[in-house]
């Protein structure tokens, strides 16, 4: 049984002069659970930096290449202040967290960790290592690797389980070879789950930073791009709404909490209950404001109403493109026509939206692009956020991509980024095009005649 369990995200925007303040959802509820058992938990945010400069997207890119320049520095500040962490918490068991971008930075930790103390054991989970488990098992610098939600998986191995009796885990016997024990079935009742402890956060965290909450796991639909239907095999789970209440009564009474963010893949999925979620904020009376991802087939001019009344002050919504023929083939399930709709509804009822845009799809022309810069213009969004294609493993367009014989740089993941140039996978869209596409930034919320 371990003592002192130590949980980190590792720097990813912060390498780029950015930084990420929000929670760490999943190792705040892994936080939680290990709480709850007795365990004495820190968490650090190595993607937190107390600046309030605001950085654009175009600066994203053009500081990307300082991510993979320190990625390849071991004596850069940031894996010092690390290695200071480790040292003065002096954890027995050690959790990082990694999507596909952020892989190379928890690698580095990790040897950061086992260079400190190679008696540490050192437990890899998140999406990218759920997807690709045999090559993350690979690094000897990872002793596991959890697949799926991980906390009762990191219970579990906290307490000392035995390790081939721990469902959901990945790990190399004595032999060298890769083991998969059996998949650990989805949490059935989420309500079951404590709060995230968003108390246990060892480094700087502000108050506005707490209002990150999930009400919900699980996406149903067939998007080529994302790997939520890999992840959660197009199932979804909600919390009640009651329970969702209780948290943010919580947040708003022990932290001072005013905004927060729904992170749901769609919090609108299931309108009733959103409808009624809407309703029970009014009725406490609660004085927040808040945020929600969605989709435009899920919003209803009541829900909108009762959206705003609650407090909620913008909707983001994904849009991708603004050709009909790219829709369709990304499996969005969503037409152009639709998503006017909900934009006027929107606009009827006073909610600013952000649209998520994306480009750089395989077969993806010049023309293409154009048609999604000026449908994006048409629409004039409070706010952009403009992506560029990445094929993260665990979705249809990565399989179809290595099914075309495109090369991938797998052996970089630091590559694989939604805002990387790296990513253009086509040569069908020139430079021009992409640099008009990036500017539509310079345009949000623009009024036009």
């Amino acid at each position: 049984m371990y003592k002192k369990v130590l949980l980190i995200n590792p720097p990813f925007y912060r390498l780029m002069n950015s930084h990420f303040n929000g929670l760490s959802l999943g190792l705040c509820y892994m936080a939680s659970v290990l709480k709850n058992a007795g365990f004495h938990v820190g968490i650090y945010n190595a993607d937190y930096l107390n600046d309030t400069k605001y950085i654009t997207q175009t600066d994203l890119l053009e500081n990307y290449e300082n991510y993979k320049a320190i990625l390849g520095n071991s004596s850069h500040p940031i894996w010092q202040e690390i290695r200071n962490v480790v040292e003065k918490f002096e954890p027995d068991l050690v959790g990082i967290t990694a999507l596909t971008g952020t892989y190379k930075s928890a690698e580095m930790i990790a040897e950061i960790v086992k260079n400190h103390d190679p008696k540490i054991t050192t437990v890899i989970g998140g999406v990218h290592p759920m997807i690709l488990p045999d090559e993350v098992t690979k690094n000897k610098m990872f002793d596991y690797v959890v697949r799926g939600e991980g906390e009762n998986t990191f219970l579990e191995i906290a307490r000392g389980d035995k390790k081939e009796n721990i469902m959901g885990l990945t790990y190399r016997d004595d032999n060298g070879l890769v083991v998969h024990n059996p998949e650990r079935p989805f949490i059935k009742d989420l309500d079951t789950i404590p709060f995230p402890a968003r108390d246990l956060y060892i480094n700087e965290t502000e108050r506005m930073d707490y209002g990150y909450i999930m009400t919900g796991r699980g996406c149903p639909f067939q998007c080529t791009y994302c790997a939520s239907k890999k992840i959660w095999n197009r199932k979804s789970r909600f919390r009640s709404e009651q329970n969702v209440i209780d948290e943010l009564k919580y947040v708003r009474r022990t932290f001072g909490t005013r905004s927060f963010y729904f992170i749901d893949d769609t919090f609108t999925l299931d309108r009733k209950r959103a409808k009624k979620i809407c309703q029970m904020i009014i009725d406490e009376g609660m004085d927040i404001e808040w945020i929600c991802d969605t989709r435009v087939d899920t919003l209803d001019e009541e829900l909108l109403i009762l959206m705003k009344r609650s407090g909620c002050n913008r909707v983001k919504i994904g849009v991708e493109s603004g050709s009909d023929r790219i829709l369709k083939k990304i499996k969005k399930g969503i037409t152009k026509d639709q998503i006017r709709r909900a934009v006027s509804l929107m606009r009827k009822v006073g909610l600013d939206f952000t649209i998520y845009l994306m480009i750089g799809f395989p077969t993806e022309t010049d023309e293409e692009v154009h048609e999604t810069i000026d449908f994006a213009r048409e629409l004039n969004p409070k706010y952009y956020s403009l992506s560029i294609l990445a094929p993260y493993p665990g979705t249809e367009i990565y399989d179809d991509v290595i099914q075309s014989g495109i090369t991938l740089p797998k052996e970089h993941w630091e590559y694989f980024f939604h805002q990387s140039k790296d990513m253009i996978l086509t040569l069908n869209i020139n430079k021009k095009t992409i640099d008009e596409f990036l500017s539509l930034n310079d345009d949000a919320g623009k009024s036009r005649t």
